[in-house]
């Protein structure tokens, strides 16, 4: 059974083991990071890059034969896709009170140092178990994978990784621009697609934003350069997307201004989505409509899957550091991400007194009723022929 679209399908019903992610799949992956952290490689002369090639061919050949671990379907096909409302827990554990009605499931933050405790040791057993619950009632699981963090003392990565750097909160951030750091990120995208990618409850994986919020070149033995970060969040999109070819990927970005259009257009010519940490109705940079990263929604609306969150502040004020004082309601909030926007996703902290407005906003008789809850239905054309219709 591979339908991974239709309403009326039982979601528990399609048994899925570790590793079956696909030859074809892992071998990009593995492509891809030797091609973009060896470049040694393409510098190579004559006898010796005509044996590296041939290596690669051979390779390609072997994945191309081989099964992709799902009957009668292959990687270009079953891409899940259930737009809609999610509700944000952070990092909460779940349980039946979690399961909202109006919402199609839930998106969760899962730190990169409890799925890799120590060095090549995962642990997704939280992963497993959160799946199996919320594929017995019928709901779905957005996971994001959460490397940045924002209290002081805080590090979301394991131990082993040394390239961190302080950001202003006096909290820790990979400095993904190392490519050794960024190679264990991509390997923990690799290990996580292989066991979860075809799991029909699995709707979507998250990246987080994209804001280098600290002073990172004073504190980097590896040189920092805005191009060379923009490279390496696109070398992670493409890592996550070839690590799971069946499941919605989207990438928030926020910051920095300069490399907002080049990850735009990066995400349309792969079909990986494009989103953002916050929705703010009036945020005056966010806005911006030369700088600001809204202004890139609707030209990517219907080409790439577009979601965005709504943190708990994003109730109570009305911008990230700039806005006057006040806040947007719950229906301004919606009508901007639906209207303006155009997503197909937006995941709702359940922040309390304020999430129960969002509720009271979808019981409401006017408010849109089919699954998306009035949201971007649209398939997304990068990713057409990928998708399967309802």
């Amino acid at each position: 059974m591979n339908r991974f679209e239709e309403d009326g399908d039982e979601p528990c019903e399609y048994q899925i083991t570790a590793g079956n992610a696909g030859w074809r799949s892992q071998f990009r992956f593995a492509v891809h990071v030797l091609w973009s952290r060896a470049p040694e490689f393409r510098t190579l002369g004559g006898a010796t890059m005509k044996r590296f090639s041939v290596l690669i061919l051979l390779a390609a050949v072997s994945a191309m034969s081989a099964p992709s671990g799902v009957t009668g379907t292959n990687d270009n096909e079953g891409v899940k896709w259930h737009p809609g409302h999610y509700a944000f827990v952070q990092s909460s554990p779940l349980d039946e009170s979690y399961l909202y009605k109006n919402f199609q499931g839930i998106e969760k933050c899962y730190e990169w140092r409890t799925l890799e405790p120590q060095k090549d040791h995962y642990d997704f057993s939280t992963i497993r178990s959160d799946l199996a619950f919320l594929c017995k009632h019928g709901k779905r699981l957005v996971i994001q994978i959460q490397t940045k963090a924002f209290a002081p003392g805080q590090n979301c990565c394991p131990d082993y990784i040394k390239g961190v750097y302080k950001t202003r909160w006096g909290s820790f951030n990979p400095m993904i621009w190392d490519e050794r750091v960024n190679q264990r990120l991509m390997m923990l995208y690799q290990q996580l697609g292989k066991e979860f990618d075809q799991e029909p409850s699995l709707e979507a994986m998250v990246i987080p934003e994209t804001a280098i919020t600290g002073e990172v070149v004073t504190q980097s033995e590896v040189p920092y350069t805005v191009d060379i970060y923009t490279r390496s969040v696109e070398a992670g999109m493409q890592a996550m997307k070839d690590a799971f070819p069946h499941t919605v990927i989207i990438q928030y970005v926020n910051m920095p201004l300069e490399s907002i259009q080049p990850l735009a257009d990066y995400a349309k010519t792969h079909g990986i989505g494009f989103g953002g940490p916050d929705i703010y109705p009036y945020d005056s940079m966010l806005n911006n409509p030369q700088k600001g990263v809204y202004r890139l929604y609707p030209m990517l609306a219907g080409l790439v899957p577009l979601g965005a969150a709504v943190q708990p502040n994003d109730y109570s004020q009305k911008g990230a550091f700039r806005a006057s004082p006040g806040a947007a309601t719950v229906k301004e909030i919606y009508d901007f991400g639906r209207d303006k926007l155009r997503l197909n996703y937006i995941f709702w902290s359940i922040r309390k007194d304020y999430f129960e407005k969002v509720q009271v906003m979808m019981d409401e008789a006017a408010f849109p009723k089919d699954a998306a809850g009035g949201l971007n239905k649209t398939f997304p054309t990068s990713i057409a022929g990928k998708i399967k219709k309802e």
